[in-house]
């Protein structure tokens, strides 16, 4: 007889399942990690902004383009015009309480505040790094970190909140450095009734903006006091910082200047010729300047000028003295041309001068700084041949 056995399906003991309820050990170590590092970056916000700020900075300062670029300058002045259109629209809807409900431009709308100030931050970096690098002196220095304070200031919630008169102020700041170095460069010089002009201009903008908003959006809340005066009183303080020579002077630039026994040119480049020793790299040429009698002091420098731009600028020098300070002596005058990446390049001496510390100055026509450097004559007593050394700046 053919016996056959049936096996019974087991059916799985419901207590001897094994539940995934609890994570893995892996992820509550990574779970644990992100709330750490989370509360950290709560505890450390301050500075994680001011490190993401100075990161952003040197990264612009590396890669952003000549001043006087077209496309940059486009690319410019289009954020500028986005950005007046944008305060308009947002005052307008602000005072409604309202958005459009659906469709495409109810979700632009919904991002407005982080477009406003993604355009300014994008801008006034920009604006950063040209004051930066046209700065001079401890007082254009001074004007340029509280330039970096604003920027820094328009990332905290505090500063947003403080509404639409700041924004005012901030627009008409922006638009006055914007032409500040526009106009020099259609215009191929320097001069104060520019920077004059480019001020009048940005009151001018903030006061059509209010027209057009009260037009379209009547509020009479949004004065003229609320609406314009931040921004004449931003154009009122930087028309002081510029008479008072605080304001770099933008768009030039000093990229290069030193001192040395001997320069001469050499096609597009200048050969010098100092005793510098090899280890004081961070030295300018002679810096210490070991004079023998008939020596001249020559002073080399390359300015950054845009295309088109063709102006005057004086190399002046000047002595310390233990009573009065420094003391200026003569000025010569250099006629610079724009265009070059590598900034043009000149080059002045002086004949008659007496061991001390020096001072020579790149100043503009109305004298304000481009750039200096200070160096030290020694009197040299020797009568060996001297070992210069050559080199093409």
């Amino acid at each position: 007889m053919d016996l056959r056995t049936e096996v019974a399906p087991q059916i799985e003991d419901p207590g001897q399942v094994e539940l995934a309820a609890t994570p893995p050990a892996e992820q509550r170590t990574e779970a644990n990690l992100l709330a750490r590092l989370k509360a950290l970056r709560e505890r450390h916000r301050k500075k994680e902004m001011l490190l993401f700020f100075l990161g952003g900075f040197c990264f612009d300062l590396l890669l952003v383009e000549r001043i006087d670029s077209s496309l940059m300058l486009i690319h410019q002045g289009s954020y500028l015009v986005l950005l007046s259109a944008l305060l308009v629209v947002d005052h307008h809807y602000h005072h409604h309480q309202s958005t459009p409900s659906a469709g495409f431009w109810a979700k632009v709308l919904h991002f407005r505040h982080e477009m406003i100030h993604f355009l300014f931050g994008t801008l006034l970096n920009a604006f950063l790094v040209f004051y930066f690098k046209a700065s001079s002196g401890v007082v254009a220095f001074g004007f340029m970190l509280a330039l970096g304070a604003v920027l820094v200031a328009n990332e905290m919630p505090r500063f947003r909140r403080l509404g639409p008169p700041m924004r005012v102020a901030l627009h008409g700041f922006a638009l006055t450095s914007y032409l500040a170095y526009l106009l020099p460069q259609i215009a191929g010089f320097l001069s104060p009734y520019l920077f004059v002009l480019a001020a009048c201009a940005s009151a001018a903008v903030s006061y059509v903006l209010w027209r057009v908003s009260s037009k379209w959006t009547p509020n009479p809340g949004w004065t003229f006091g609320r609406a314009v005066v931040p921004s004449l009183a931003v154009q009122g303080f930087l028309l002081l910082l510029y008479f008072l020579h605080v304001v770099p002077p933008v768009p030039l630039s000093l990229k290069w200047i030193g001192i040395y026994h001997q320069a001469q040119r050499e096609g597009d480049r200048v050969r010098v010729a100092h005793q510098r020793p090899w280890w004081r790299i961070w030295e300018h040429g002679d810096e210490i300047f070991l004079a023998r009698p008939g020596d001249r002091v020559f002073c080399v420098v390359r300015i950054f000028a845009p295309r088109k731009f063709r102006d005057g600028v004086k190399i002046r020098w000047a002595y310390e003295d233990s009573k009065a300070g420094w003391v200026r002596t003569d000025a010569i005058p250099l006629t610079i041309t724009g265009g070059q990446d590598e900034g043009w390049r000149g080059i002045a001496y002086k004949r008659n001068f007496a061991p001390g510390r020096w001072k020579v100055q790149v100043e503009t026509e109305d004298e304000r700084e481009v750039g200096s450097i200070r160096f030290a004559v020694v009197e040299d007593r020797g009568t060996e041949p001297r070992n210069l050394i050559e080199e093409l700046r």
